[in-house]
């Protein structure tokens, strides 16, 4: 137990100096926004630039501030973030073969709901090590072993199951915006034959999504 507790802390403390030394990378270019709650919280995150953050320190200095759009962001503190971001109250929702693959030492996502069984369209699988979406072999850091069971369950899916009619939300226009009924958040704008991505620039806020 000791020894698994102290591998998740050593790892914990790797991503967020890791994630530290991301943002001091591009901290110029952030500078140049000195009104975002980014800029606003660089001055906390390189306060001790020799001190090694954990991720759980990493969230509470800049994730629950903007890894994400407003609303939801900003977040009073790390666990209202995790909260929000944790997918295990949304299991009950899916309606399309979902697999979830899930290492038994992940230092972030640390419990799984192994004894879900409310939903036939989830499926889940507890791997005994792999780290976080790790599951390396030998042949090079980019060589997952865990690739070949995903494949062979969406081949499996694409030949057993029927997934039947399907209930679609209409799409509407808002403000030149395509978005569904009942998730006007999420939306798609057409920019013609082709050009820059453009972001959903309905919400408030700045974001760092994947974080």
């Amino acid at each position: 137990m000791e020894a698994t507790w102290f591998t998740r802390a050593a790892y914990a403390k790797s991503l967020g100096a890791n994630l530290k030394k991301l943002v001091a990378r591009h901290a110029d270019a952030i500078r140049q926004f000195p009104d975002s709650a980014f800029a606003q919280a660089l001055p906390t995150l390189f306060a001790d630039p020799d001190a090694r953050l954990t991720m759980r320190q990493f969230d509470q200095i800049v994730s629950i501030r903007c890894a994400g759009s407003s609303p939801p962001f900003p977040f009073p503190d790390e666990w209202a973030y995790y909260a929000h971001a944790s997918s295990h109250d949304k299991l009950d929702a899916i309606r399309v073969p979902f697999l979830a693959v899930n290492a038994d030492d992940d230092p972030i996502a640390s419990w799984v709901p192994r004894d879900y069984d409310r939903n036939e369209w989830v499926t889940i699988v507890v791997t005994r090590g792999g780290g976080h979406l790790g599951w390396f072999q030998s042949g090079g850091a980019a060589n997952r072993w865990a690739r070949r069971p995903v494949l062979e369950w969406f081949k499996a899916t694409v030949e057993d199951v029927s997934l039947g009619p399907r209930s679609v939300r209409p799409v509407e226009s808002i403000d030149g915006w395509l978005v569904e009924a009942g998730r006007e958040d999420l939306g798609c704008q057409e920019i013609g034959d082709g050009g820059t991505i453009r972001a959903q620039t309905r919400q408030k806020g700045d974001g760092l999504a994947g974080l």
